[in-house]
């Protein structure tokens, strides 16, 4: 490995960018497992994962507008009407895919896991203020910055 291919080495790690990862899913099942598809593109050099995991979330999300809000500067108060926005995390799942392997430079790989949500998993739900869905991230995790896909919302039945 010349020093170019160690200093590209290093810039991939250090910002995540030595594979792009990408997620596709079944739609969110309640009743039984749905399969989720990791997919890995490696870019111009080899890289060494400790494994590949898979994160999913239930998420609350309330969003109430023209929110009478009072702020308080130097004594006086002035209101604003806002949008409040609130979130929380109701369910986390954490899988791991695949152990440990090197993947090689300029290659594809895909990897499958069955996802079975907790039995106190909250459904989907999306009312006109509220909504409850469930988003997932799969990553790589190796040296540095574990390149990762993002989290993206996860379709339901």
């Amino acid at each position: 490995m010349g020093l170019f291919d160690k200093v590209k080495s290093l810039k991939n790690s250090i910002t995540g960018g030595a594979a792009k990862v990408y997620i596709d899913s079944e739609p969110v099942n309640f009743d039984e497992p749905f399969v989720v598809t990791v997919r890995a593109q490696i870019q111009d050099a080899s890289l060494k994962v400790n494994r590949v995991y898979l994160q999913i979330q239930g998420r609350e999300e309330v969003e109430v507008p023209d929110t009478d809000v009072v702020y308080e500067s130097d004594g006086e108060q002035e209101r604003r009407t806002e949008i409040v926005t609130a979130r929380c995390s109701t369910t986390e799942v954490e899988l791991t895919v695949s152990e440990g392997q090197v993947l090689d430079a300029n290659q594809s790989y895909e990897w499958q896991a069955a996802v079975e949500l907790p039995g106190s998993a909250l459904p989907v739900y999306k009312g006109r203020y509220c909504r409850h869905v469930y988003i997932a991230r799969a990553s790589l995790d190796c040296f540095g910055n574990d390149p990762d896909s993002g989290w993206q919302e996860l379709n339901e039945e």
